[in-house]
């Protein structure tokens, strides 16, 4: 592969999936929303799943990198660079890299904690016997078996963890403002919020939404994410790009896997009322 291939082929490879997968999720999401349900529970189920890959993307993440206060301020570009990436994988390079990809302004374990925290004090159980219901499908939980399996993936291969990166946060970068603009028509009532604070989450985070809202700064995110995947290519070996496309055209399997199993659990929730 030459110069700027990984990033044109990444886009040639996840093109189809991705849009069968926002399809699939945008058509989910008015099922969570009045006038089909009177709660965000159902919201909550969803978010509760799709946390565990993000948790597990972030964990995995952060195990190779180390804690970024330690490292933020030196220069992981030049260091990098200096790596051959005609020479065997080695643990110190691939830190090297996976480091001058991250951008603090996207990781979504924080922010996801806090929103199922509220959320999850909106939506109490209504009665014993759903509190009991909801424990059986936390213990089916097809999030955290697809957030384990990503964890061992990436223990193999830790380079791939650049397709979950590019491909997870991507989709919030590009995707995430009209899904919570969708979620914001629902009204402050049924996200337990102020008139004020609904008003504050068309352009800052909010309990219960803040997952969807990132400090992109006008695209300089996005912007900076390419430029860093570009910077990426030019340290990672033939082979090590294959396995990251190889391993993005798989991606997506997992989140439509993700998705189907939801609607499995709320053919189950329905099925108890």
């Amino acid at each position: 592969m030459t110069t700027g291939d990984l990033l044109a082929k990444l886009r040639a490879t996840i093109k189809d999936p991705h849009t069968l997968i926002h399809k699939l999720n945008l058509s989910r999401i008015p099922l969570c929303l009045p006038p089909k349900t009177e709660s965000p529970s159902l919201y909550l189920l969803g978010l509760s799943r799709y946390a565990e890959i993000f948790y597990s993307i972030e964990a995995s993440w952060l195990s190779i990198i180390g804690d970024p206060v330690d490292w933020i301020s030196q220069d992981t570009t030049t260091t990098t660079k200096e790596n051959n990436p005609s020479a065997p994988l080695n643990a110190t390079r691939i830190q090297n890299m996976l480091r001058m990809l991250y951008t603090p302004e996207l990781p979504r374990t924080k922010a996801l904690e806090d929103d199922l925290r509220f959320l999850s004090a909106l939506c109490p159980p209504d009665t014993p016997e759903t509190n009991v219901l909801l424990q059986s499908l936390k213990d089916r939980d097809t999030g955290q078996r697809i957030g384990q399996e990503i964890r061992q993936r990436i223990q193999d291969k830790p380079h791939i963890l650049v397709a979950y990166v590019w491909i997870l946060y991507s989709a919030l970068l590009y995707g995430g403002r009209d899904i919570r603009a969708l979620l914001l028509k629902a009204g402050p009532e049924f996200w337990g919020l102020s008139d004020a604070e609904i008003s504050s989450c068309r352009r800052a985070s909010c309990p219960g939404l803040s997952f969807w809202h990132v400090d992109d700064g006008g695209g300089e995110v996005k912007a900076r994410l390419r430029a860093r995947l570009a910077d990426v290519e030019r340290v990672l070996s033939a082979q090590e790009q294959q396995d990251i496309l190889d391993e993005a055209g798989r991606v997506f399997g997992l989140l439509e896997m993700l998705t189907r199993s939801l609607d499995e659990d709320v053919e189950l929730l329905n099925a108890s009322v």
